[in-house]
């Protein structure tokens, strides 16, 4: 089975994983890793944050981002002609809902020239190793922006998403921290 192929069924492993848990359950565990991410000494070092707005079925970031954005700038992807693109995240109400169903800020877009000042990358994906590895949903989008910016790469995730080793691919970028609900893994 090759590479591509290995990681489509990785993909339809988590996906099944997922809807084993209620919305409820998910929020729950949510909780618990942005709980550690929070005592994390990157995090809490931070002033410009690169985040995600979440999806139901990723670890929920929405109330955290609420309960930090006066103390820090959060930077939110949005997804432009293939790529993604940062927009500052001001209120939920400034925001709008894109062709894929995710909230994104609206507003000018972060200069690229500007990524230096980003403290803090807090990425989401699909499955992790203890290596560091990520599994994305396969559209390449955080591979090609990571490496723009120098800020270490935490990812934040349940679980049940972390392995000893899942597929990777020339040019999927590696992490630098993972925050899962009971365990913080670094290089």
């Amino acid at each position: 089975m090759n590479i591509t192929e290995q990681k489509k069924r990785l993909r339809e492993r988590i996906a099944q994983k997922k809807q084993s848990y209620s919305q409820r359950e998910l929020l729950n565990f949510s909780e618990e890793v942005i709980s550690t991410l929070e005592l994390t000494e990157v995090f809490q070092n931070a002033k410009v944050v690169l985040a995600y707005y979440s999806m139901s079925d990723e670890v929920n970031t929405h109330e955290w981002i609420k309960k930090y954005c006066l103390q820090k700038h959060f930077l939110l992807p949005v997804v432009n002609n293939g790529e993604l693109i940062l927009k500052k995240y001001v209120s939920e109400e400034s925001m709008s809902t894109s062709a894929y169903g995710i909230k994104e800020p609206v507003g000018d877009t972060f200069p690229e020239s500007e990524y230096g000042k980003i403290d803090l990358v807090i990425v989401p994906g699909v499955a992790f190793d203890r290596t560091l590895n990520r599994l994305g949903r396969g559209k390449g989008f955080y591979d090609r922006l990571l490496p723009k910016i120098k800020a270490p790469k935490t990812a934040i995730c349940f679980d049940f998403q972390v392995f000893d080793n899942i597929p990777v691919s020339q040019g999927d970028i590696k992490m630098n921290m993972i925050v899962c609900q009971n365990e913080i893994i670094v290089e």
